[in-house]
């Protein structure tokens, strides 16, 4: 290893790290690269309760040996740690978006069973600017320029990235300072990745600043959609949103496009590609009524007001078991939970249910009911039948 510059100030990265206390409990991921063992011996040094999660993606038959020295480090270290193994039957394309979401979904899980409410991740001011110069390539979007945020969700979990600013060089030059090694991932330099292309091309630190412009420039407009919704918005007890139709038109583009982002959101959805959100959003603005579908969402348009609710169509048909001592969120909408041998269903797949008449059609097809072994009713939206049986829009 390289000696350490004197101008690195380890205490300052520690210090950053400070706040991060506040925080009952947080989770590393660590994969054993210099990243992310610089965060892990980091955090330790302040924080009272840290776990390492590494994932083993059984990609290469190194992995598992690398997943155990991770293990090993952290033993000697007196920091808990938990090796989360990735099962699938090969992967043949898309290899590192697959291997990412797989993941933070394992990640995550693990956090949400054992009750840690945050995961951070290694993200470096290179990583940054590597993410910019790959998306610039094909957009100019400030959506897509924004690259890393410093704090996003996933199923639940805060995924925090206090390190964006950081270079990769000065975490290694700390690592170098305390002595701790680090593992060479030989992924990190097979070109056949986008990534690895573009860090040989050694791209401008700088660009992060460009994620830093764009991201100012969407939490503007996230907070104009914010005020927006709450004075336009109107949601029900079922999850069904309605609004002027007339009101978004008082919206920039920027927080139009955030609104409508949101208001998929709410109504179970899924954020669609931008040329489908502005499409809506040009079908909005115009003087035609109807229908539209987008991203899991209905819009139901008439010339006062839109209606946006779950299309019922996208609801998975295959009945939910439930459980009197865990909640599960059911189609991202709804907080259920049932007594033992009870189901979980959207009420189009039963037919015998009685319509609510305050509500289109549409609406009620997409709503939740629970049922029993006998497929009768424990509980819907209006009421509970069975006091373990629980229904609540989230």
């Amino acid at each position: 290893m390289k000696a350490a510059p004197r101008k690195l100030d380890a205490a300052a990265l520690k210090r950053r790290l400070k706040p991060l206390n506040q925080i009952p409990r947080i989770a590393i991921a660590v994969s054993g690269g210099g990243d992310s063992l610089a965060l892990l011996r980091l955090a330790a040094s302040s924080h009272p309760s840290v776990v390492a999660l590494t994932v083993n993606h059984a990609l290469r038959k190194e992995a598992a040996a690398e997943a155990r020295k991770v293990a090993a480090w952290c033993r000697a270290l007196g920091i808990e740690h938990q090796t989360l193994k990735w099962k699938h039957d090969g992967v043949t394309s898309g290899l590192q978006a697959k291997a990412r979401a797989a993941r933070y979904d394992l990640m995550s899980a693990w956090c949400g069973k054992h009750g840690v409410e945050a995961l951070l991740t290694a993200h470096t001011a290179d990583d940054q600017a590597e993410t910019v110069a790959m998306r610039s390539r094909r957009t100019s979007s400030d959506k897509s320029l924004a690259a890393i945020w410093p704090e996003t969700n996933w199923n639940g979990i805060r995924i925090l990235r206090p390190l964006l600013d950081i270079t990769r060089a000065e975490l290694r030059d700390y690592l170098t300072i305390i002595g701790q090694d680090w593992i060479e991932d030989p992924s990190n330099h097979d070109s056949k990745f986008e990534r690895v292309r573009i860090r040989e091309q050694a791209p401008s630190l700088a660009l992060a600043k460009t994620a830093n412009a764009a991201q100012s420039k969407i939490r503007r407009a996230q907070s104009e959609s914010s005020v927006w919704m709450k004075r336009h918005a109107v949601i029900g007890p079922s999850g069904m949103i309605s609004i002027p139709t007339s009101a978004l038109a008082s919206l920039s583009n920027s927080a139009r496009d955030e609104a409508l982002i949101t208001l998929i959101a709410k109504a179970g959805g899924t954020t669609p590609e931008r040329a489908k959100r502005e499409a809506l959003s040009h079908w909005l603005a115009s003087s035609e009524s109807g229908r539209r579908t987008l991203g899991g969402a209905l819009f139901a348009k008439r010339k006062s007001q839109t209606i946006i609710a779950r299309e019922p169509g996208r609801i998975a048909t295959v009945p939910l078991e439930l459980s009197p001592r865990a909640n599960i969120l059911w189609d991202k909408r709804f907080l259920v939970s049932g007594p033992k041998g009870s189901t979980i269903t959207s009420k189009a797949s039963i037919k015998s249910l009685k319509r609510l008449e305050d509500i289109p059609a549409f609406v009620d097809a997409g709503l939740p009911v629970i049922l029993n072994a006998n497929g009768e009713l424990l509980a819907d939206i209006s009421g509970s039948h069975h006091p373990a049986a629980k229904i609540k829009l989230v």
